[in-house]
């Protein structure tokens, strides 16, 4: 899928496109694979949901430290932060932006202990500071992505409440659907919305 195809397909200009692409370090293609469409979809999804920008690269900046400091294996490439996104998402397992499985629930308030936190050669820290620091950054991430469920359940409720107001005064394509399927004398003279019977 090109540029313009993926403009079209997520009803956004290229311009906001590129400006997602390089606040997610995600590089520029000649051809977008699904992941890529999923992980736009997902940042614009959560965007009409009254997520900021400034929260989502919050959330972001998390999920890689967390992928890091647990030395999560997504393969290798310049895609591998998103690859997953083109895989079944799972609520309790897996990251929301990345969507790259733990291995624990998120919700979970430890780590199994004992983990070697560590990659061959060692590091400067030792695995139990390595812990420390997955268990914190852990509970920043379940504390954001509390805060983000949040506010997509309070948006929703605004948005749900705004389409049934849109339906009720033939806003969008519901009024010009209404003039093609209804007489004149079944619609609102001013809206244009359909009039009961």
């Amino acid at each position: 899928m090109t540029t313009a195809e993926l403009s079209e397909r997520l009803g956004r200009p290229t311009l906001w496109i590129s400006r997602v692409r390089k606040r997610f370090g995600l590089p520029v293609l000649e051809e977008y694979p699904d992941c890529y469409v999923a992980f736009l979809r997902k940042i614009r999804d959560l965007r009409n949901l009254g997520v900021s920008e400034e929260m989502l690269g919050d959330l972001w900046d998390l999920e890689r430290k967390l992928i890091e400091i647990l030395h999560l294996d997504l393969g290798g490439g310049e895609l591998s932060m998103i690859e997953g996104c083109s895989v079944e998402a799972d609520p309790d397992r897996r990251l929301l932006l990345s969507n790259a499985d733990l291995g624990v629930p998120l919700m979970a308030r430890d780590v199994q202990a004992g983990l070697d936190f560590q990659k061959r050669p060692r590091e400067l820290f030792e695995g139990q500071a390595m812990g420390e620091d997955a268990l914190r950054l852990l509970g920043e991430y379940r504390d954001l992505l509390q805060e983000i469920r949040g506010m997509v359940g309070r948006e929703r409720k605004v948005l749900s409440e705004s389409l049934r107001w849109e339906k009720s005064i033939g806003l969008g394509l519901t009024r010009f659907k209404a003039h093609y399927d209804y007489p004149e004398e079944k619609l609102h003279p001013i809206t244009g919305a359909v009039l009961p019977n």
